[in-house]
Parts: structure tokens; C-alpha cells; sequence
């Protein structure tokens, strides 16, 4: 059977790799089951072969169909792969940026946690507690400038009610973008802080990147897709 090796070896000449040899295998399956065909006819073994190559078609029009074929799939499927990582790499990106830049709300957070607990056990609130706290808005201004409003409150209970008093203010309340935030513990004779973001966009922005890895994802998924159907075309060639 050199003849079939040789006639499927040169149609799929122009490509190389593991799907060629596929290819080229289930098409020697296919000649060699129309070889036995016509044998079974009663035509000798040559002219079986000249006959299902024949029937294959003109080998110079087959070679350039396949070769064509394949460099189109080839071509789409890369820039599908092409796109697809360019959208991950850009979600992730995106996801850096912005778990850095929503880092900086965590941070405030837990600074006003520590804050509110070393006050847990004090009684009162001196002035050298209020030179103390200016000093450590100073210390922490990295956080503190993106708060248009702070205070430290204390609550207690005299004669059966409660008491809520405002011990520590900077800044003008109801101006920033986040809103009042409150942070405190629970208790008869409480502290709790509570301030206003600036600037308040804490994962506003989430939905970029989750977004950008759908895409990434369907691009992949497409790219699989497409390279399936070409494949069962280039096996029903010609």
C-alpha cells in the first residue's frame, strides 16, 4: 500500500504535529476500507487504489484545500488564544490595582479597630488624650487623608440614661462619600469612633475585572470549540 502512503503523505505535507498524523491516519483508514471494497468487487489491487485515490480527487487541489483550511483555523484559533490571554492578563491587572487601592479601606479599618480597643479600659478623656490623638492622626495621615470627618464618642448610662458624648472631632460630619461608619465595642460604658470617607470607592469597581475574566473565559472556551470543528471538517475533507 505505498501508493496510499504516499498519495496521503503528500496532501497533508504542509502540516506537521500530532493532529496531522491523526489526520493522516484516518484517512489511509478510509482509502484502505474503499481499497477492500472494490477488491471485493472483484478489481485487482492496483486498480482498487487508482480508483479510491480517484475518487479522493485531484491530489494538487486537495493539498492546497487542506493547507488553506488548516492555516485559516490556525490562524482564527491563535487570536482567539491571543485575545483570550490578553483579557486575563488585563483582569488581572485590574484586580491588582484595585485590591491594592481597596487595601487602604481594610487598613483604616482594622487602625480604627485598635483605636476604639485601647480606650476600652479608660474612664475619661483628657487633654493629654486629645494631644495624644492629634499626634496620631499625624502619625497615620496616609490614612487620614481621605477622612473628611472623625470622632471618638463615649457612651454611658447615668440614673437609668444613656449618655452619648463627643469626646473627639475632626473635621465636619455628612460631607464625605461614604456615608457615617461606626466602629465600637459593645458595653455598658462604651467607646466607638466613627468617621466619612472623602473619597469612598470601595469595590466599585469589582465588576471590571470579573468581567474581564469572562471574557478571557469564553474566549478559551471558544477557541476549544472552533479548533474541534475544524478538525472533524479537515477529516471530512475533500
Amino acid at each position: 500500500m505505498k501508493q496510499i502512503d504516499k498519495f496521503v503523505n503528500s496532501i497533508y505535507a504542509p502540516i506537521s504535529g500530532e493532529e496531522a498524523k491523526e489526520l493522516k491516519e484516518e484517512m489511509r483508514s478510509h482509502l484502505l476500507e474503499a481499497v477492500a471494497e472494490l477488491k471485493a468487487e472483484g478489481r485487482t489491487e492496483e486498480e482498487a487504489i487508482s480508483i479510491a485515490i480517484e475518487r479522493f480527487g485531484d491530489e494538487k487541489q486537495m493539498t492546497r484545500g487542506v493547507l488553506a483550511m488548516f492555516q485559516s483555523q490556525k490562524k482564527f484559533i491563535k487570536g482567539l488564544w491571543l485575545s483570550a490571554i490578553a483579557f486575563l492578563v488585563l483582569g488581572l491587572v485590574v484586580f491588582i490595582s484595585l485590591h491594592m487601592k481597596d487595601s487602604k479601606y481594610s487598613e483604616t479599618l482594622a487602625l480604627m479597630t485598635n483605636l476604639v480597643e485601647s480606650y476600652d479600659s479608660k474612664g475619661k478623656f483628657t487633654k493629654e488624650d486629645a494631644l495624644a490623638m492629634q499626634e496620631m492622626m499625624e502619625r497615620n495621615a496616609r490614612w487620614f487623608d481621605n477622612i473628611s470627618y472623625f470622632a471618638v464618642i463615649k457612651n454611658s448610662e447615668q440614673n437609668g440614661s444613656k449618655l452619648s458624648e463627643k469626646v473627639f472631632v475632626h473635621g465636619q460630619e455628612g460631607i464625605g462619600e461614604s456615608g457615617l461608619i461606626r466602629q465600637g465595642i459593645v458595653g455598658k460604658d462604651t467607646w466607638y469612633v466613627e468617621w466619612e470617607y472623602k473619597v469612598y470607592d470601595y469595590l466599585k469597581y469589582q465588576a471590571f475585572y470579573y468581567v474581564f475574566f469572562a471574557i478571557s473565559a469564553v474566549l478559551f472556551a471558544l477557541s476549544i470549540i472552533v479548533q474541534t470543528y475544524y478538525r472533524i471538517r479537515l477529516r471530512a475533507f475533500p
